[in-house]
Formats: C-alpha cells, structure tokens, sequence
C-alpha cells in the first residue's frame, strides 16, 4: 500500500508486480497508510477516500468495496475520512475505522456493512475475544461487543494525550501516550489500572505482549520492557472522570515492573 494511493502485489521470488489496484486520494489526507492484511484468498485494505477493498490474491480483481467514512463538510479539512489502520478479522466478520466517520464490522465475503457506530481513528482498534476496542482520535478509549456494535464502556480520562495504538493482554487493555505512560485499563470496565512512565518522549506504536511482558518502543528508539501482576478489578464509575494529568487517581497498585531499558 503506497502513499499515491495504490496497492500493490509483488512476486516472492523476483519482486516484479504482478497486479495493482488504485484508489482516488484526496487532496489532503492523514500522514501515514493502512497495512494491506490477507484473509483467506483476499487481500482488505482501507484507503484515504474512506474506503475498504477486497481485491483476490491471485489476479487482483476487486471483490467488493465499502465506504466506511463518507467523506463529508465543505472544507478539505472536514472531508478528511481516512483509514490509515490495518482492518481487523475474525472469521467471517471484518472491522473497520475510519477518521472523522465510524468503526463497523463488514460480512468478509460481500462486504456488506453489519453494525456501524459513530467513532474517529486513525490508531485504530484491536480485537479481544467476543470485544472490540478502539482509540480515538481525541484519547477515548472505547469498548465495543463486537457481534453487534454496542457500547460496554469509554474512557474518557486519557483525552488528549496523544494515544498510541492498542494491545490487549490477559485482562486489560494497553495504551501508550504522547508524554512517554503507558497506562493499563481493566477490560470489563474500563477503569485506569495502572500507569507507568518511560521518559518524557511519545509512545506511538502499539505496545508489544509476550506473556505478562509489555514492551514499549518510544518515538527516540527507546526500549522499555514491563512484567505485569494480575489487574485487579474496580468500577469504572469511580475513575472514570479522574482527570488525566492528576496521578492521585490512578492507583498504583498492581504496578508493572519495569524489567529493562536501553
């Protein structure tokens, strides 16, 4: 998936290009293009007109094609509808964000839109179990079932930080910041778990899990790697409007424990 708009199949065994595809690109876009991902014998792509494509393996014939964010307003700034984060599948079903649109779960072999519910990213979601969990584009961190759309739980105490993409291990959801945290929120409830810092430099990419080993890389490189206790549960009522920036609020207990940085 190229920046102009294009993507592309390449042989495995010399490079050459075996078939592409193209989408009309706006005149102003989102920095930044959705990983191409395979399900059985399509490729699914989302584009900055808002679109997804599903284009066959083999010849690159487009499948189907749905408009997850219509574009929409006067200016080119309110147009903006990207999809700039890779879709996400499961079975039959896939899922889809887009910025200043929605997130929906489309049928994966028509394309057919299911559910839809209003949402804008550009970090996108991630699925967990019978869950779908989105990151806003103004720090919302939402919940999702993800059979029918409907709304478990936002969290709304990480607005405007900055919020990296997402990861999930075990019970809770990971999420890194723009002033270097990385905060962890119970799954079943959304509330603020935990939060550890790793410097003052932006975390942007998604944390990485192995176990119960989180390990974040900064926007300077930076490697940070955190053994994590079972979360313990509470009720995201009593945190849920705890203010971002005030660390009384958030429990410290359990906390991950920083295990190495380089």
């Amino acid at each position: 998936r190229t920046v102009d708009g294009k993507l592309h199949a390449l042989s495995p065994a010399d490079g050459h290009e075996l078939w592409s595809q193209e989408q009309q690109v706006p005149r102003l876009s989102l920095r930044g293009t959705a990983r191409p991902v395979i399900a059985g014998d399509l490729v699914l792509c989302g584009f900055d007109n808002g679109k997804v494509l599903a284009a066959n393996m083999t010849d690159g014939s487009v499948q189907w094609e749905a408009t997850i964010t219509p574009p929409h307003g006067r200016t080119e700034l309110e147009r903006l509808a990207d999809i700039d984060s890779a879709v996400g599948v499961s079975g039959q079903d896939v899922y889809a964000v887009g910025f200043q649109g929605r997130v929906a779960m489309l049928a994966l072999d028509t394309g057919q839109i299911w559910w839809s519910h209003e949402a804008s990213s550009y970090r996108g979601l991630i699925l967990g179990e019978d869950m779908l969990y989105v990151a806003t584009a103004d720090g919302e961190v939402i919940a999702l079932k993800a059979r029918t759309g409907a709304e478990l739980w936002r969290q709304k105490a990480l607005l405007h930080r900055g919020l990296s993409k997402l990861a999930t291990m075990d019970d809770a959801v990971v999420v890194g910041d723009f002033q270097g945290y990385v905060h962890w929120l119970d799954k079943s409830s959304g509330a603020l778990a935990a939060r550890v810092s790793t410097g003052k430099t932006r975390i942007s990419t998604a944390p990485v899990v192995a176990g119960n080993t989180v390990v974040v890389v900064n926007d300077r490189g930076q490697v940070s790697a955190f053994r994590v206790t079972p979360l313990a549960r509470a009720p995201a009522t009593d945190r849920r409007k705890a203010p971002a920036t005030d660390r009384r609020n958030v429990p410290e207990t359990p906390a991950p424990t920083r295990e190495e940085s380089q």
